[in-house]
């Protein structure tokens, strides 16, 4: 199944003073929850679907804990969570002064694992393999390189 794509038109103009189109992912409405997933993990494990639910709940919360006590969680093949905070606008001018109120948010970044296939380029572990097709291509049969079935195709892709 391919990323399907449209066009936006950027919201600056360039140098040159003109607008120009650039592609964006197109996400399906649709999100895959825990349960699917679990029910998809359990057909491929000789586990059920709430014991694969069992457990990745035990992994948010057993990661949950050791985010909130400073520390970073790498899941082999997946990636590597951390906390990050922000202080926009909100600096100071000694590092003795430093303090939580400054802190305007909090989230968890998430950076991709990479490996090194031999003889192979650098490429990020979920991203091996995608294709792209055109969202005016959404519900029709797309074939592996992206393309459908002749019927409103991008012709510049």
């Amino acid at each position: 199944m391919p990323l399907f794509y449209k066009g936006i038109l950027a919201t600056k103009a360039n140098k040159e003073g003109a607008k120009t189109w650039h592609p964006t992912l197109v996400k399906m409405k649709k999100v895959v929850n825990t349960q699917t997933l679990a029910e998809e993990i359990a057909e491929k494990a000789s586990l059920t679907p709430g014991d694969v639910q069992n457990v990745v709940r035990n992994l948010l919360s057993v990661m949950r804990g050791h985010l909130l006590n400073s520390y970073s969680v790498r899941l082999e093949g997946l990636g590597t969570f951390t906390m990050k905070i922000r202080s926009r606008g909100k600096g100071v001018d000694a590092e003795e002064k430093v303090n939580p109120n400054q802190i305007t948010s909090v989230h968890c970044r998430f950076t991709p694992e990479y490996f090194r296939p031999i003889a192979v380029g650098t490429t990020r572990a979920l991203m091996q393999g995608v294709t792209f097709a055109h969202a005016n291509l959404i519900g029709k049969e797309v074939n592996d390189n992206g393309g459908g079935n002749g019927e409103g195709e991008d012709p510049a892709a």
